[in-house]
């Protein structure tokens, strides 16, 4: 305990009441002692051997448990989840060192015509060509490429074809019935004056379907008008020639063809959007030709076996007998190509 020793004329200044808070804080003071420290004191303090084991490990044990977390986390994100199927993913086509290109031009009625503005911008950025195909209305599009490879011989022999010599129509505008594919004779005559297509600059080939052997056949040689009556006649134009139509969706086996005789890029280029994204394929939405035609472009815009790259042409705002109309899409088919041939030219290094 500690007294205070204070002479009488200091405590005389002082109140009772502040003498007596003097001497409890004295006590306290007796009662326990503490030193005051600054900040530069508490940073100097020096840890024992002890303590610096005892934090070192305290610290060790908390690094080991959140790195243990962080596995633990990396683990769960990349686990596979048993509910969800694996992705697949399509492996990219190897592209050749040396390109040996062959077209397949799709089917498409009257749509068929913006192959001429693709075969137009083709020309421009001299792709060369190992071979061409055509399917349906695009098979004397492609004959006609593979005759003398210049585009504008192609589209001044497809201007010719009358809209009577395609499709009939009775005094209200519909379709009256299917016409013999033997009234191009004419026009396969003056456009190829009467040349085989053995005679060809490059391949061609296009595909028939014989209804009663239930068997494809890729056309190759002989005389145009037999070849082109075999792989044009498709409804709603032409009744089947011979009990032959096109066969529309044998594009897997023009392209294991052309492969086999030397090509080693194939592509495949498609006037027909999806169903949904254009309009009607037949004047009426719910005929049986236009649902015929809708499956159809459903199956060339899906992943087809045998083809390394697919160019799209842009013709949803036409039908498929718009013949009328097929300046519009030879140029929206120009105008389509452009840049895709352009990107397709820097990824083969041509």
């Amino acid at each position: 305990m500690i007294f205070l020793f204070l002479e009488k004329k200091v405590l005389k200044n002082f109140s009772p009441k502040f003498i007596l808070s003097g001497l409890i804080f004295s006590n306290l003071i007796g009662c326990q002692s503490f030193e005051l420290k600054t900040r530069d004191d508490l940073k100097n303090v020096k840890q024992t051997p002890s303590e610096e084991r005892q934090s070192f490990q305290s610290s060790t044990a908390k690094d080991k448990e959140r790195e243990k977390e962080k596995t633990q986390t990396a683990n769960e994100l990349t686990a596979p989840n048993p509910a969800l199927p694996t992705p697949q993913f399509p492996q990219a086509p190897n592209i050749p060192a040396m390109p040996k290109i062959a077209i397949i031009l799709g089917a498409g009625g009257a749509k068929t015509f913006a192959h001429i503005g693709f075969l137009q911008e083709l020309s421009k950025y001299k792709i060369p060509l190992h071979s061409v195909g055509g399917i349906e209305f695009a098979a004397p599009i492609a004959a006609l490429y593979a005759h003398r490879e210049m585009a504008n011989d192609v589209e001044w022999q497809m201007f010719k074809l009358k809209d009577e010599d395609v499709v009939k129509k009775n005094l209200l505008g519909s379709l009256s019935k299917n016409l013999d594919v033997t009234v191009l004779k004419d026009f396969v005559s003056t456009a190829f004056k009467k040349s085989k297509v053995e005679e060809f600059k490059i391949p061609f080939i296009c595909p028939s379907y014989n209804l009663k052997k239930n068997q494809v056949f890729l056309m190759n040689r002989g005389g145009l008008d037999q070849v082109l009556s075999f792989c044009l006649a498709y409804p709603p134009f032409y009744q089947p020639y011979l009990g032959n139509i096109s066969a529309v969706r044998e594009v897997t086996s023009m392209a294991n063809y052309l492969r086999q005789k030397g090509a080693n890029y194939i592509l495949f280029v498609n006037v027909l959007q999806g169903p949904g994204l254009a309009k009607p394929y037949t004047s009426d939405a719910f005929t049986a030709d236009n649902i015929l035609w809708s499956e159809i472009a459903g199956y060339y815009n899906k992943p087809i076996q045998g083809i390394d790259a697919v160019i799209s042409l842009d013709s949803s705002e036409y039908g498929i007998m718009d013949f009328n109309k097929r300046r519009e899409i030879m140029n929206k088919g120009a105008e389509s190509a452009a840049n895709q041939l352009k990107i397709l030219t820097r990824k083969l290094g041509l």
